[in-house]
């Protein structure tokens, strides 16, 4: 690792420190930010706190994140207002000379770390398994430039898109664009209703049965970072409220406390659901959907970009063979054009599948188009997917028509009972996820 350190004055007493951790040090000025793009992930930006305070800050803020940089300040002493303000305007984190070498370790391999990741994402670096961001198709590419631009702002972003287009590595890259500091995601179908709020905001020792101690909530481990609510649809219209005052004020209660909790947090959001129609029906506040769709970002289904389709075979093709030791390069042309007939339900979760189980079963170095067979569609089903079942209705263009939780609900019962069960593929034909058909069940709503 490489620290950068703003200038040559009191801050450049900690190179000595730095050097006995292992870390080299240089100086740099505001004129040489380096572009990530071109130049090690290890190279890691410290700046003082009172450089926030300049007047040519602003400016040295906008060239850290074109350069897609992150920035670690560093102080004898800060107040907690202080740190946040630090945090507010894009810190990955602060640090105090009195912290450990441990703590300083952490903070600068965390800094690595996201770097490294943003190289995978943007910057031509081998993709592994979850890099869902893949393509040079024109929707693709809006995607990213609206990710660069929206990153470096506190912005809440609700995300839309079908099941398994890659809503979390959307969120997960305007993360990275923020430089923030923790990623923590929270998917609210997982969690049952009455856990959630314990789950989000922390319970005190004695609040409910089996609550041994205190736990802190992911609004404060995600402070200073950012905090992903997947199908925020499902969240329960009780608990809207206090995620509302907690985005309003950023202060919220522990279940069973008194103490208000301050955390400076960013909130990305992401659903399969059309929440307007949800808020019709009472089922999601109107107020709340507003305070979390500041921006909106729709991700493509791949079915819209079928030139995408050899990018991200190759890349999982190439991820899988690294995870299970073998060695494939290629996939056949054949293989690729059945690929883009197809219009994948699923998405790119459901094409990484497909290529993984080709790898399991099979050995390289081509992927062979006769190992993989269209699966049955939702007109033309076998046997235990009976044809009876009455589709969405479409559009005028062809696309299909969002549902409502209570068409969903409908829909579901009908699927399960002339499909014989088979959870996975009825939440495919829905676009939502197994965990949310497994709840509906379990609670009785199908």
């Amino acid at each position: 690792m490489l620290a950068l350190v703003l200038g040559n004055g009191s801050l450049w007493s900690c190179a000595p420190r730095l050097r006995q951790l292992g870390i080299r040090c240089q100086h740099f000025s505001k004129d040489t930010v380096r572009d990530l793009n071109h130049d090690s992930a290890e190279l890691i930006y410290l700046l003082p706190f009172k450089t926030l305070a300049d007047a040519d800050w602003p400016q040295l803020r906008v060239k850290l994140a074109q350069a897609n940089r992150c920035y670690i300040v560093v102080s004898d002493q800060l107040s907690s207002a202080e740190i946040m303000n630090a945090a507010r305007d894009g810190a990955y984190d602060v640090l105090l000379t009195s912290d450990g070498d441990e703590r300083w370790l952490e903070s600068l391999r965390k800094v690595v770390d996201s770097q490294k990741l943003w190289l995978q994402l943007y910057g031509g670096a081998p993709l592994g398994s979850k890099d869902l961001l893949v393509g040079q198709s024109t929707a693709m590419k809006s995607l990213r430039q609206a990710i660069e631009r929206l990153g470096p702002t506190v912005a809440s972003v609700l995300i839309l898109g079908e099941s398994g287009v890659g809503k979390e590595r959307v969120a997960n890259a305007l993360h990275i664009a923020s430089a923030r500091g923790a990623f923590v995601a929270l998917n609210c179908a997982a969690i049952p209703k009455e856990l959630m709020e314990a789950e989000l905001f922390g319970a005190e020792k004695g609040a409910y049965t089996g609550a041994n101690k205190t736990r802190e909530g992911l609004v404060e481990q995600a402070a200073n970072g950012t905090l992903f609510l997947d199908e925020i649809g499902e969240l329960d219209v009780k608990l809207q409220p206090k995620l509302l005052r907690f985005l309003e004020t950023r202060k919220a209660r522990r279940v069973g406390g008194n103490a208000e909790i301050q955390s400076e947090v960013r909130v990305l959001s992401a659903t399969n659901s059309n929440l307007e129609s949800e808020i019709m029906e009472g089922k999601f506040r109107s107020d709340l959907y507003y305070r979390l769709s500041e921006v909106i970002l729709h991700v493509p289904p791949l079915r819209t970009r079928p030139a995408d389709i050899s990018l991200l075979t190759l890349a999982f093709l190439k991820a899988a063979g690294e995870r299970l030791g073998k060695h494939f390069d290629s996939a056949e042309p054949e293989l690729i054009h059945k690929f883009q007939q197809y219009d994948w339900p699923g998405n790119v979760r459901e094409l990484k599948n497909a290529i993984d189980r080709m790898v399991i079963l099979y050995d390289g170095p081509v992927l062979r188009a006769a190992w993989w067979e269209v699966p049955q569609r939702i007109n033309s089903r076998t046997p235990s997917h009976p044809q009876s079942f009455q589709t969405a209705p479409a559009q005028a263009d062809g696309r299909p028509v969002a549902l409502n939780r209570k068409q969903k609900l409908e829909m579901a019962r009908q699927l399960l009972e002339s499909s014989g069960n088979d959870l996975t593929w009825v939440a495919a034909q829905l676009g939502i996820h197994s965990t949310t058909l497994y709840r509906w069940r379990k609670t009785k709503k199908i």
